[in-house]
């Protein structure tokens, strides 16, 4: 019993000390250098604000604690922004930020509990986009073709105009894209998930597994196919 009450006030001790550490820690900004870049990947739980511009600009702020662990490289184009594992390295309520502008956009990937905000219209002929294990999107876009896929509980919403737009929606995760118009649209949900889309073209939709598809607008042709308790309705 007596060891138990010793683990018990050690841990209670590092729970302290981590909450106190929070609290003294203090915010800073770093303009980072990067070589050039048309895609990006963030991950480790830090949020993105996402700016299309005539430079490529990287800034992260963050807590003086953990600024240097947070890591920005291009690799084959692809900017990578996530924190890197330290043991025993206490990180609740530490803000991590980073700001990027880009001059153009072919990719944006987000993971492990990531959010993407686009804090201006993201525009290009082709964009790719991931979503998975938590994370969350927000941005606006006008594109010729947009592929979007949300797996693993992430939410994706998006706005503004695409002439193409491939949806795919996955374990529980969902995508809000009522407010994006398109001309043709494929959508695909599963596993719990959702999807609504904006189409006045050609529309292919498939749910199943519990997915709910809802569609706006008033396509000119539909091919619709429900499975497994899917839905697919028009609004």
């Amino acid at each position: 019993m007596k060891t138990k009450k010793q683990w018990f006030i050690f841990l209670l001790t590092l729970f302290i000390a981590g909450i106190s550490g929070n609290a003294n820690a203090s915010t800073e900004k770093e303009n980072r250098k990067t070589s050039d870049f048309n895609s990006i990947h963030v991950s480790t739980g830090i949020d993105l604000f996402l700016t299309m511009g005539s430079d490529e600009k990287v800034t992260i702020v963050a807590d003086d604690e953990i600024i240097d662990d947070i890591i920005t490289e291009v690799k084959n184009g692809v900017l990578k922004i996530y924190q890197k594992n330290r043991m025993f390295r206490w990180n609740f309520n530490k803000e991590r930020k980073a700001y990027v502008t880009v001059k153009t956009l072919e990719k944006l990937h987000a993971s492990s509990g990531s959010d993407v905000i686009s804090e201006n219209t993201i525009t290009g002929d082709e964009l790719e986009v991931r979503v998975s294990s938590g994370s969350d999107i927000k941005i606006e876009v006008e594109v010729n073709s947009l592929d979007l896929k949300s797996s693993s509980g992430s939410d994706a919403r998006i706005a503004g105009k695409a002439k193409y737009f491939k949806a795919d929606a996955s374990s529980g995760s969902d995508i809000k894209a009522q407010d994006l118009k398109t001309k043709n649209c494929e959508v695909e949900v599963s596993s719990g998930s959702d999807a609504s889309v904006n189409v006045s073209g050609e529309l292919i939709a498939r749910a199943s597994s519990g997915g709910d598809i809802n569609y706006y607008g008033n396509p000119e042709s539909k091919d619709t196919h429900e499975s497994s308790g899917g839905d697919i309705r028009g609004r």
